[in-house]
C-alpha cells in the first residue's frame, strides 16, 4: 500500500478497521492469538489528526460468532493498547485514562459487544508530537489489526507557508495566497503534510502552458481525499500562478489536483481557485509541460508516455524577508 491516510491519507484512517488476530501474532501477555469468534476492533472517526489535539479511539471486544462463548478477555480496554513507531519498540504510557471503562462481562452473547472511547494522547503521551504511528490492542490471545495513523502539524492560519516540490525533474517551491484561498491554502498543506502527495504523477502537460498533478488515479478522475467549496478571487493567471482543478462547477468544489501555470491566461480568472505562485525552480515545471505525451483528447488526457513523479512534498514556514 503505498500511503496510509492519514489523511490518510492518511493518516487518513476513516471508519471502521476489521481486528482479525492475524496468524501467529502475539498479545501483550505473550501468548500467541487465538482462533475463535471473539475479535477485537478499533475505530477512528476522523481524517485527519493534528499535533496537540486529542485522538480518540474506540476499542470494542465483541462475539462475532451465532452462540454465546465465554469471554477470554481479562485484560482492561486500555491495558491492552499498543502504540509503536514503525520500525520501533513499543512507546511508553503515561496517565490513566480519564474515562472509566464498561464493566467486563464473563461471557458474550451472539453479535455482542463492549467498547470504550480513549484517547490516545493520555495513554503515550508522545502521540502529541507530529509523526506515524502503529496502534492496536493485543491480550489474552485476542489481537486487532493494526492502524497505522499520521499526525500532522496544526495548520496556523497566521503563519505564512512554502511548499517545496521535488519531482524526478529537479524542484520547485509555491507560497500561497492564504488570504485569498484560506479553504485551498489549509486543505493543500494538510494533505501535503499527510504525505498524500508523495509519489502521484503529472498526469496531464501542454508544452509551455500547463502541467497538472496531485491525482490520486494517475488519470484526472480519481477520488480526493478532501472535497471543500471552492475560493473565488480576481487574482490574474500568470506564468507560475498555481490552481486548484475544479472537481465541479456547480456548486464549485475543489479536491486534490492542482495546475501550474507557464504563461498568461487573462480568461481563465475567476473560473478556478488561485492557490498561490511558483517562487522558485519554474524551469522544473517548463520541462515536465515539454515531455512526451498521448496527445489524446480524451482521458487520460495529454498524458506523459514516462512518469514523471513527485518525490517529497515538504511544508515549511515562509522565509521572512
Amino acid at each position: 500500500m503505498r500511503r496510509v491516510l492519514m489523511l490518510v491519507v492518511a493518516a487518513l484512517l476513516l471508519g471502521q478497521v476489521a481486528a482479525v488476530a492475524p496468524s501467529g501474532a502475539e498479545g501483550s501477555s505473550g501468548a500467541a492469538a487465538k482462533e475463535g469468534p471473539v475479535k477485537a476492533v478499533l475505530e477512528l472517526g476522523r481524517q485527519l489528526y493534528y499535533a496537540g489535539d486529542p485522538l480518540q479511539l474506540r476499542v470494542s471486544v465483541g462475539n462475532e460468532g451465532d452462540a454465546e462463548v465465554a469471554n477470554p478477555v481479562k485484560t482492561s480496554l486500555p491495558a491492552g493498547l499498543e502504540v509503536r513507531v514503525p520500525g520501533g519498540g513499543p512507546l511508553k504510557r503515561g496517565a490513566k485514562p480519564e474515562s472509566s471503562e464498561p464493566s467486563r462481562p464473563g461471557r458474550l452473547a451472539p453479535r455482542y459487544a463492549y467498547s470504550a472511547v480513549i484517547d490516545v494522547t493520555k495513554l503515550f503521551p508522545e502521540v502529541s508530537s507530529p509523526g506515524q504511528y502503529e496502534i492496536r490492542w493485543a491480550a489474552d490471545g485476542v489481537v486487532s489489526a493494526t492502524l497505522v495513523v499520521r499526525v500532522i502539524p496544526k495548520y496556523d492560519a497566521s503563519k505564512a507557508y512554502r511548499v517545496r516540490v521535488e519531482t524526478d525533474e529537479g524542484a520547485f517551491a509555491i507560497e500561497f495566497f492564504a488570504k485569498t484561498a484560506p479553504l485551498a491554502t489549509k486543505a493543500f498543506i494538510d494533505m501535503a503534510n499527510t504525505g498524500f502527495y508523495d509519489g502521484l504523477a503529472f498526469h496531464e502537460v501542454h508544452p509551455d502552458q500547463f502541467v497538472v498533478g496531485g491525482d490520486p488515479q494517475g488519470d484526472g478522475a480519481g477520488t480526493p481525499p478532501l472535497r471543500y467549496p471552492a475560493d473565488p478571487s480576481s487574482l490574474p493567471v500568470v506564468a507560475g500562478t498555481v490552481l486548484m482543478k475544479p472537481l465541479s462547477p456547480s456548486p464549485p468544489t475543489n479536491g486534490s489536483q492542482f495546475i501550474v501555470m507557464l504563461r498568461p491566461e487573462p480568461s481563465w480568472t475567476g473560473q478556478a481557485t488561485v492557490l498561490g505562485q511558483v517562487v522558485d525552480g519554474l524551469e522544473v515545471v517548463q520541462r515536465i509541460s515539454r515531455l512526451p505525451s498521448t496527445q489524446q483528447t480524451a482521458r487520460p488526457y495529454f498524458k506523459p508516455l514516462k512518469d514523471i513523479r513527485i518525490r517529497k512534498m515538504t511544508v515549511a514556514e515562509k522565509p521572512a524577508p
